[in-house]
């Protein structure tokens, strides 16, 4: 896993996604490489009181699971990796998936590219099974 030496604002953006009804979507402005990382997930891990209370106010669009069972949470934080949307989602789409949630070497959960990106392109990822049944999929 290759590391883009910038800071994530200077080559990441947000725009309305091409996939209908989809909201905002996650771009790049510059080519990047198939295995690169293409940004981190910020965010604070929750306490059960804390995930309860927002799933119960479908305010959990933006929970991550972590391996250690704990949930990481970007609704209230700046971060890119969030806007990345599922091309495989509740709509049908035209476009295929090209990164990837994972972690780094360093156990963070970052986006890395399936295959070569292009400046321009927006950025889409998997949000797995368990997320659309839980979000009507």
């Amino acid at each position: 896993m290759e590391k883009i030496e910038a800071s994530e604002s200077a080559y990441l953006y947000i725009a309305l996604s091409q996939i209908p009804s989809a909201g905002h979507g996650l771009y790049t402005l510059i080519d990047i490489y198939k295995e690169e990382i293409i940004a981190k997930y910020k965010g604070r891990i929750l306490t059960s009181d804390q995930i309860k209370f927002r799933v119960e106010r479908g305010r959990d669009q933006y929970f991550i699971n972590l391996p250690n069972g704990s949930i990481l949470d970007s609704m209230d934080h700046k971060c890119f990796s969030k806007y990345a949307n599922d091309a495989t989602g509740k709509s049908v789409s035209s476009f295929k998936n090209n990164a990837k949630i994972t972690l780094d070497d360093e156990d963070h959960v970052c986006l890395i590219a399936l295959r070569n990106i292009k400046s321009g392109e927006e950025i889409f990822c998997s949000y797995g099974s368990s997320y659309w049944k839980k979000h009507g999929k």
